[in-house]
């Protein structure tokens, strides 16, 4: 699957976004990004090359004790690839787990795009991460995502401490962008299933249902007009990605996934902490939904990191509010587990 390349991020930075980014980003992409030839993009080779995308800006990660690949069934007895990072000191536990969720548009990622981070909250909360390759759009229709990372959830939460060395007890949940979003449902899904969380922790989620509008202009984010044309993601890559879910989305099954501010209860959910990017179109829905969580009596964490663009927190090694970001997210983790 190709699209027209039109909308292609990989590019010099537009001039509306002059003033709004931190000029340490701005040399950062102007070295390695701006200049990139203009291709079509095809679905089948930006898969190959997402998680090393940012590469150019990523950090060393640090090493955890074992890591190790393995799968759980689904009922149809597909089985979805999880990868384990147990922290050093493996002999010890149960250990509290984190549940993370790739971000990608729901049709990108792997368990090598949040690597580095997981890598990080291993060690530096000193739990368990499980990361979950739920199946992508369009060849699993969307709420896909949805659906495999619940039955993830409660696997973990039902098979973990056997299969694992954690704790049922101790779980919480994470991601970056859809990722986000997936973590954002689950805690609904597990309010309603009695199934306690200590933390939902994510960053820059994708919220709204981009659909509804024919362009940024009519979007009502001011973010989304402010942004149209930001580096890393913009109004019409994410118009491509809103097209590839559309396309095979079971909209009946789908639901309020497809807009979590649709959800039809924000009362009970566990304690939440978002994240968001100045420079992302995604920023102000992102907030308004930190701002649901609040007045539904969620006790909620919200934090804008200024100057940088939607996927920043892989940029760990130029940026510090990329730094920040592991750092405050490993430590709202760790505590959530530890302080007890």
């Amino acid at each position: 699957m190709a699209s027209d390349g039109k909308h292609e991020a990989l590019q010099p930075l537009h001039p509306s976004m002059a003033g709004k980014l931190d000029p340490v980003f701005e040399q950062l992409y102007n070295n390695h990004v701006a200049n990139t030839p203009m291709k079509p993009i095809d679905l089948g080779k930006l898969r190959e090359n997402y998680s090393r995308l940012y590469s150019y800006g990523t950090g060393p990660a640090p090493e955890v004790g074992r890591v190790y690949d393995t799968t759980f069934p689904l009922d149809d007895r597909t089985e979805i690839a999880l990868r384990v990072y147990v922290p050093p000191g493996s002999e010890k536990g149960p250990w509290p787990v984190h549940i993370d969720f790739h971000g990608g548009g729901w049709g990108l990622g792997d368990l090598e795009t949040e690597a580095h981070i997981c890598r990080h909250f291993c060690v530096k909360a000193n739990v368990v991460v499980i990361d979950v390759a739920y199946r992508l759009v369009p060849e699993h229709p969307f709420p896909a995502a949805i659906t495999d990372s619940w039955a993830a959830v409660k696997h973990i939460y039902e098979k973990g401490a056997e299969r694992f060395n954690v704790r049922q007890d101790s779980i919480s949940l994470g991601g970056v962008s859809a990722g986000g979003a997936i973590a954002l449902a689950m805690a609904h899904l597990a309010r309603d299933a009695s199934l306690p969380l200590k933390l939902i922790a994510v960053g820059t989620p994708v919220i709204d249902d981009l659909s509804q509008y024919r362009s940024a202009a009519d979007s009502p984010w001011p973010s989304m007009q402010e942004n149209e044309h930001a580096p890393t993601l913009n109004w019409a890559r994410l118009a491509w990605f809103d097209k590839l879910k559309r396309e095979t989305m079971d909209t009946k099954a789908a639901g309020w996934f497809a807009n979590l501010l649709q959800a039809p209860d924000f009362s009970g959910l566990a304690k939440t902490v978002v994240y968001t990017a100045g420079a992302d179109p995604l920023r102000d829905e992102g907030e308004a939904y930190a701002r649901r969580l609040a007045e539904g009596g969620t006790e909620v964490t919200l934090r804008r990191f200024p100057g940088v663009p939607h996927p920043f927190m892989h940029m760990d090694n130029d940026l510090w509010q990329a730094r920040e970001f592991i750092n405050r997210m490993a430590r709202e983790i760790r505590l959530a587990h530890w302080d007890e």
